[in-house]
């Protein structure tokens, strides 16, 4: 068993040396339970595989979606520095497992952003965006997915991966 504080120095050393960073998470308080913690992310996929030594292993399709996520988080964090539009880029998820990957909160607005590396989208997806929608937590809901049609889902945009990119890069999505 490893101490508590010497995990989070090694941790530490992670995000010092850039190689991984924090995703806090979002509390909105919406009579849920939400999970505190914040979320590590490797600074680039790749790694993530490399170190679990995996390089030459096929995709999963779980590894797939975190993969997906680590390169959306990244694309999301340097719009926002190109665009010098601050706000707060966090993750949502309650401790039944409710999740929504981003969430961008500035001022009073606040966009939410699921990530599925599917190349289908199903209604299931975005279920907890309009939930939180619905109860006025989430001002714009967005989806990335892999296939290839843009659709509308009730409040939430769905968009190929590619669209999404091309989006954000027009500050259509956090701006």
């Amino acid at each position: 068993m490893v101490a508590r504080p010497a995990v989070q120095g090694y941790f530490q050393v992670l995000i010092d040396t850039l190689i991984g960073d924090w995703l806090p998470a979002w509390q909105p308080r919406v009579k849920v339970k939400e999970v505190k913690h914040p979320k590590f992310h490797f600074f680039d996929p790749g790694v993530v595989r490399g170190v679990a030594g995996k390089l030459r292993e096929p995709l999963t399709n779980d590894e797939r979606g975190r993969l997906l996520e680590t390169v959306v988080l990244h694309e999301l964090r340097a719009w926002i520095q190109i665009a010098n539009c601050g706000g707060r880029l966090s993750y949502w998820r309650t401790p039944s497992g409710a999740e929504i990957d981003f969430v961008w909160v500035r001022n009073r607005q606040t966009v939410g952003i699921e990530v599925k590396a599917s190349k289908r989208w199903k209604p299931e997806f975005g279920r907890v965006l309009r939930e939180l929608k619905d109860v006025g937590s989430v001002q714009k809901c967005f989806a990335v997915y892999c296939g290839q049609e843009r659709l509308q889902d009730g409040p939430v945009l769905v968009l190929p991966i590619k669209e999404f990119m091309g989006d954000l890069a027009r500050g259509r999505i956090v701006a």
